[in-house]
């Protein structure tokens, strides 16, 4: 439902919502303010997210754990990241998992009481996340979507890296995050916007490290890059390289809190980092709420 209101523009501000009207992608004047409010309040991002929850367990304290289930402050990973997709109002949830991640199911269900709709899709043999990607073909329909690692604790703005995706016209956007030369992750080269190579972990390298944070936007022609394996195959290893030869993948880079468990080998010391990097989340939160 629609409704009528009247509002008063800068005559110069109007000049360039008329250029935006061509008549077919944008019928008129008020067709152009719509769509611009849109983009600008992230009213046309993708509000369904596949995460990547279906890994091998790690050891921790002489416990099995799949890492999302990884407890930091009180709270389980997950519940950090499914805090921070609604804030960015995303909240269709589709989480791949494996035979080990009967915890996860038990403790969301199906998202009714973290204020989301969960669905699960369960690997049958581990594929890695090119092989769970393309499990959820048929669930995200024609729209574009996000996708994350279920490791990790962040904040960041997904409406405009969704936006910098549609500018770009590109077929997968990678977040990307600054860190240090003895980070554990690949990391990338840009030119503006545009990967232009990978450098695999642990290869030393002078430039600017920008690190794969594990946070995607994908185009439905994705699906048609991908392949059918039996093995395990890895977005990094097939579908990344794939993309960045034809110039179809884009970097979205953010400086925001962000750490993974997975950025060293001492788990103990890593869920000290992400209890650091919850304390900031959370206190950003806290800042929005009383501002």
């Amino acid at each position: 439902m629609k409704e009528r209101l009247t509002i008063t523009l800068d005559e110069n501000m109007l000049s360039l919502i008329d250029e935006g009207v061509d008549g077919v992608n944008i019928r008129n004047r008020s067709h152009a303010i719509e769509r611009y409010l849109g983009i600008a309040l992230g009213y046309n991002a993708p509000r369904k997210v596949l995460i990547f929850a279906g890994g091998n367990p790690i050891s921790l304290n002489g416990r099995a754990v799949v890492s999302p289930m990884v407890m930091v402050s009180g709270k389980p990973i997950l519940w950090y990241i499914i805090n921070e997709l609604k804030r960015n109002r995303i909240t269709e949830i589709l989480l791949a998992i494996g035979r080990e991640s009967n915890s996860i199911v038990e403790h969301f269900g199906d998202g009714g009481a973290f204020g989301v709709k969960i669905r699960y899709i369960m690997e049958d043999a581990q594929k890695g996340t090119e092989g769970a990607l393309l499990l959820v073909k048929g669930f995200v329909g024609n729209s574009p979507f996000f996708a994350l690692n279920g490791d990790h604790i962040f904040r960041m703005d997904m409406n405009e890296m969704y936006n910098q995706h549609t500018s770009t016209k590109a077929i997968a956007t990678i977040a990307i995050t600054p860190a240090s030369a003895k980070s554990h992750f690949g990391v990338t080269r840009l030119e503006g916007n545009r990967i232009t190579s990978f450098i695999e972990k642990g290869e030393s390298d002078r430039e600017a490290h920008l690190v794969n944070a594990g946070i995607y936007v994908f185009g439905t022609s994705v699906f048609d890059y991908i392949r059918q394996s039996q093995g395990r195959q890895m977005l990094e290893h097939s579908l990344f390289p794939k993309l960045v030869s034809q110039g179809r993948l884009y970097g979205y880079v953010f400086s925001s809190p962000w750490y993974s468990i997975d950025n060293i080998t001492d788990r103990n010391r890593s869920i000290r980092e992400l209890e650091a990097v919850a304390k900031r989340v959370q206190g950003m939160a806290q800042g929005q709420r009383t501002a």
